[in-house]
């Protein structure tokens, strides 16, 4: 938090309403749209790259929810598109669990008083990504699609771990927290997939 120090002038004073001001037009729930919340600095703009980011609510709660919107949408694409019975299964299970985990933040902002609502469409970022999938050749699908999977993954994981640990609301942090783990057992379910459980059937 950062303190302004009362000088006692007007134009101080005139200042302070201003800023006070901005912050209450700020309280209601908004429409999260991927940007980083006003209170949190040091996002890079391809997501959190470690386990103990200092996160806010008002950055957490949007950047989980494009995560899980992306993940239901590219497991609908992979289902369609890939050959493969392993890959095809292993996107049936990210379409339930991140339905699920996504239904979960929802419903904690509906009973939870908190200033950020989650997104309702993509980054631009997770958008060229499922259009990459989309365009990619029959040849080449699994083999995007894993990728963008495992890195994906990564970024999830990232997240959801460091507003477990260093989050701004303790019950948000423990839905973050089983989320966390959820995540984990996905990147050992594409590490079994990348070490031969993914091979193609005709």
């Amino acid at each position: 938090m950062r303190y302004v120090s009362g000088t006692g002038t007007g134009l101080g004073v005139a200042l302070l309403a201003l800023l006070l001001a901005g912050c209450n037009d700020r309280q209601k729930p908004s429409e999260g749209d991927g940007t980083v919340a006003r209170d949190h600095e040091g996002v890079r703009p391809e997501g959190v790259s470690s386990t103990d980011a200092p996160l806010t609510s008002t950055y957490y709660i949007p950047q989980a929810t494009i995560g899980d919107m992306y993940e239901v949408e590219a497991a609908g694409i992979a289902s369609e598109r890939t050959r493969n019975p392993a890959i095809r299964a292993f996107a049936a299970r990210m379409t339930e669990d991140h339905g699920k985990t996504m239904s979960e933040l929802q419903s904690f902002v509906a009973a939870n008083p908190v200033n950020r609502a989650p997104a309702q469409s993509l980054d631009p970022r997770r958008r060229a990504m499922i259009d990459n999938l989309k365009n990619a050749s029959d040849a080449e699908f699994d083999e995007v699609y894993l990728g963008q999977q495992a890195a994906a993954h990564d970024e999830a994981f990232y997240l959801h771990s460091s507003f477990a640990n260093n989050g701004d609301d303790p019950k948000l942090q423990e839905l973050a927290g089983r989320t966390a783990e959820l995540i984990q057992h996905h990147k050992r379910m594409l590490t079994e997939l990348g070490s031969g459980g993914a091979q193609e059937t005709q």
